[in-house]
């Protein structure tokens, strides 16, 4: 039994040294020369798209020794080594790898320290765009264009994705040629001072990937409408002084003139006793106006307002011998009707407006929802 005991213990010996051998033989060309040693691998690092570059990110940690980062792609037949000096703790760099063709790339990055010795390879990818991705742009769709008295209004449909910015090129009264821009997020974008009846050019901003180095432009695009040849004045400072005589709990009174709402509206009187025509109301304009057209509307599917006679004084006195009147109309199907100015009567005579009814389809009763100023 114990020669059995002696000859098992020899093997499981024997067994032992050859296994140790043979590990020694796998590491042995590994630790020949001594000791491997490698240089600090970059912490992080990452590779910004660009038109045809791209943007290189690094950075180091405790990494003084360090004297170049090495970038390798195109299976390492293109190089360039960023010779460096690196402050102890955390430190960055940044550099631009130029002539790079449209494509997507992987790139090999190590470290060389000052001894020659190479770091481990840190792997990552990046990508330069050129006319391929251009050729895929196109330009925001506009929605539609407007101009009032402070200038012009461009509304937009929704932005595609990767669009950052609208600009809009367009012509200033003053004949100087003027760019807004709009970001992405937003819908519409103001053209301060348009001349009315002019055209606009447009364009489309983007960028290729959520960050990038270089924007891309759709070419300058005109646009099929022009500006309109009238513009709506701006009334939200303007406000109704008097009139006639009122029904405030039917409609809302006088100042549902001017409040952009056509289902409110200004009646005469009808309480107590009815007020006889005519029925007028006078707006305070805040300046002279040159007006070219002017929209009113009655009360919706009310046919009583008739006739609407224009006239605009320097004097709110609504018996002044000073008004001059500027234009009329007669209401015929539907609640609205379009007042034109002929282009020989001034109208900068005063900055209040008047309203007046002479007659009614129902006498004595009439009622108006909205009064639309325009200009040329």
């Amino acid at each position: 039994m114990k020669k059995l005991y002696n000859g098992l213990l020899f093997f499981i010996t024997f067994l032992s040294l050859a296994s140790c051998e043979d590990f020694m033989d796998i590491h042995k060309e590994f630790i020949e020369g001594g000791e491997v040693i490698y240089a600090p691998k970059p912490d992080s690092v990452s590779f910004i798209a660009g038109k045809g570059r791209i943007l290189f990110r690094c950075w180091m940690y405790n990494s003084p020794n360090v004297k170049s980062i090495d970038i390798f792609w195109n299976d390492g037949k293109d190089s360039l080594i960023i010779p460096v000096k690196l402050n102890a703790g955390i430190d960055s760099l940044e550099s631009v790898l130029t002539n790079m063709p449209e494509k997507s790339y992987t790139f090999d990055i190590k470290t060389t320290d000052n001894f020659g010795h190479s770091s481990l390879s840190t792997v990552d990818f990046g990508s330069s765009y050129g006319e391929t991705y251009n050729s895929t742009l196109t330009n925001r769709r506009i929605k539609k264009i407007e101009l009032s008295d402070k200038g012009g209004v461009v509304e937009w449909f929704s932005a595609a994705e990767g669009l950052v910015a609208n600009e809009v090129r367009y012509l200033k009264n003053d004949g100087t040629q003027a760019v807004v821009s709009m970001p992405a997020d937003d819908y519409s974008v103001g053209c301060p001072d348009a001349k009315a009846g002019s055209s606009l050019e447009f364009r489309s901003s983007f960028i290729p990937e959520s960050e990038s180095i270089d924007t891309f432009y759709t070419a300058w695009t005109t646009h099929t409408d022009l500006f309109p040849s009238t513009y709506l004045y701006d009334r939200s400072n303007w406000s109704v002084l008097e009139c006639s005589d009122e029904t405030a709990s039917d409609g809302g009174g006088m100042a549902t003139l001017i409040d952009d709402d056509l289902g409110s509206y200004w009646h005469s009187n009808w309480e107590g006793e009815n007020t006889p025509l005519p029925h007028w109301a006078i707006i305070d304009m805040k300046s002279a106006k040159r007006i070219s057209q002017l929209d009113v509307y009655r009360r919706p599917g009310n046919t009583d307002a008739n006739t609407v006679q224009i006239f605009v004084s320097d004097s709110n006195d609504a018996n002044d011998s000073s008004w001059v009147k500027i234009g009329e109309g007669v209401f015929s199907d539907g609640d609205g009707m379009q007042i034109n100015v002929p282009s020989s009567v001034n109208t900068e005579k005063g900055r209040y407006l008047k309203i007046y009814l002479p007659d009614s389809n129902r006498d004595p009763f009439t009622s108006i929802a909205e009064i639309y100023v325009y200009g040329n």
